[in-house]
C-alpha cells in the first residue's frame, strides 16, 4: 500500500493534541485558568477520533488472504506487547500490583492505556465488516455514518426528547468509536464539501462557552468530548484539511518516522509529562501558567520522542512501542 502523506501529519497533529490535553499542571495556579482548560480541553479533544479514523483509512477494508485468524494474529499481536509492557511500567509506579489480574479486562496502570483496550475491540470488528466494506456503495456506508450521527446528537436530543441510550435503544449498535474507524475510511476515498466542513467546525468553537454563559446547562463530557457532534465535526475538518493540504505530496522520511513512532510517543508521554517534568523544580518555578504549560508541550513531545527512538533501535522494540527500527 502506497504510504501517503497526511496520514502521516495527521498522526503528528493528534499526538500534539494529546499532549496538550493533559499538560496543564493542577494546583492553584489551575483554578484560577478553568476557561482556559475547558478550552484547551474542547480543542483537541479530536486528538482520539484522529486516532481512530487513521486507523480506519489505514485498515479498511483487510486483505482478504490468509483469513481473519491470520489478520488478527497480525494486527491484534502489534499492541498486545506494548499494552502489556506498559501496563506493568505503570503498575510498578503506583505500586498497586493487584490491578495485575485485571489487565485482560480493562485498562490498568493508568488510564490513558484506555485507547489500546479500544483499539483491540476496533481490530476485532474489521474482519466483521470488511466484506460489506468491499461491496458497499457510497450510499451504504453514508447510511450507517447517518445513524452514527444521531447519536452523536444525543446530548443535545435528550433536552427535549426522552431518548433510550441503554443496550434496547434503536441506535445503541450504531454508537462509539467503530464509527471513526469507518469515518476515516470514508473521508480518505470520497470527497467532502472543505469549505462547508470548515464553516461548520468554526461554527463548534464557541460552543462550550456559550454553554457556560447563555446556561444551557449541557454536560461537557458528553455534549464536548470525543463522542460528540462539534468534536467530529472539528476531527473531519482537520482530517480533510490535511489531506487537500498534502495528498499529493511526497512522503518524508521524517514525518514518516515520526508517525511510525507516534504509539509509543502516546504511551511514554504521561510518564514523561507528570513523573518528570512536573516534579522537576525548573517547571514549577515558571509563574505564567500559559508559559508552563508550553514548556511542559514542547519537553514532553521531545522527551517522549527521544525514548521512543532509543527503543526503537532495540531487538524487541515491537513489543514494547510496537515499532523497530531496523539496522541499515
Amino acid at each position: 500500500m502506497k504510504r501517503l502523506l497526511y496520514l502521516d501529519i495527521i498522526r503528528l497533529i493528534a499526538c500534539l493534541m494529546v499532549i496538550v490535553m493533559h499538560a496543564p499542571m493542577p494546583g492553584v495556579a489551575a483554578e484560577t485558568h478553568g476557561a482556559f482548560l475547558v478550552q484547551s480541553s474542547y480543542l483537541t479533544a479530536p486528538c482520539v477520533p484522529l486516532f481512530f479514523m487513521v486507523s480506519g483509512a489505514l485498515l479498511l477494508p483487510c486483505k482478504e488472504g490468509g483469513g481473519a485468524g491470520k489478520y488478527l494474529k497480525n494486527r491484534i499481536g502489534k499492541i498486545i506487547g506494548p499494552a502489556l509492557f506498559f501496563s506493568f511500567f505503570y503498575i510498578a509506579l503506583s505500586g498497586n500490583w493487584w490491578w495485575v489480574w485485571s489487565i485482560p479486562f480493562s485498562a490498568q496502570g493508568h488510564g490513558v492505556l484506555w485507547f489500546v483496550y479500544t483499539l483491540a475491540g476496533l481490530y476485532l470488528l474489521i474482519p466483521i465488516i470488511s466484506p460489506w466494506l468491499r461491496s458497499a456503495s457510497k450510499g451504504e456506508v453514508e447510511l450507517y455514518l447517518g445513524g452514527w450521527f444521531v447519536t452523536l446528537l444525543y446530548p443535545y436530543l435528550c433536552k427535549v426528547f426522552f431518548i433510550n441510550t441503554d443496550v434496547t435503544g434503536v441506535l445503541y449498535y450504531f454508537t462509539g468509536y467503530a464509527g471513526y474507524f469507518l469515518f476515516g475510511y470514508y473521508l480518505k476515498n470520497y470527497s467532502i464539501s472543505l469549505k462547508w466542513l470548515i464553516t461548520l467546525a468554526l461554527a463548534m468553537l464557541p460552543l462550550p462557552m456559550f454553554n457556560k454563559v447563555l446556561g444551557w446547562n449541557l454536560d461537557f463530557y458528553s455534549a464536548f468530548w470525543y463522542l460528540s457532534t462539534p468534536v467530529a465535526m472539528m476531527s473531519a475538518a482537520w482530517f480533510c484539511v490535511m489531506k487537500h493540504l498534502f495528498d499529493r505530496a511526497s512522503v518524508y522520511k521524517f514525518w514518516a518516522q515520526i508517525s511510525n513512532l507516534s504509539f509509543g510517543i502516546y504511551l511514554l508521554h504521561i510518564f514523561v509529562m507528570r513523573t518528570l517534568l512536573w516534579n522537576w523544580r525548573v517547571i514549577q518555578n515558571i509563574n505564567n501558567y500559559y508559559l508552563q504549560t508550553v514548556v511542559v508541550v514542547i519537553l514532553t513531545f521531545i522527551g517522549s520522542l527521544a525514548i521512543s527512538y532509543g527503543i526503537a533501535k532495540l531487538p524487541l522494540a515491537q513489543y514494547i512501542i510496537g515499532h523497530r527500527i531496523k539496522s541499515d
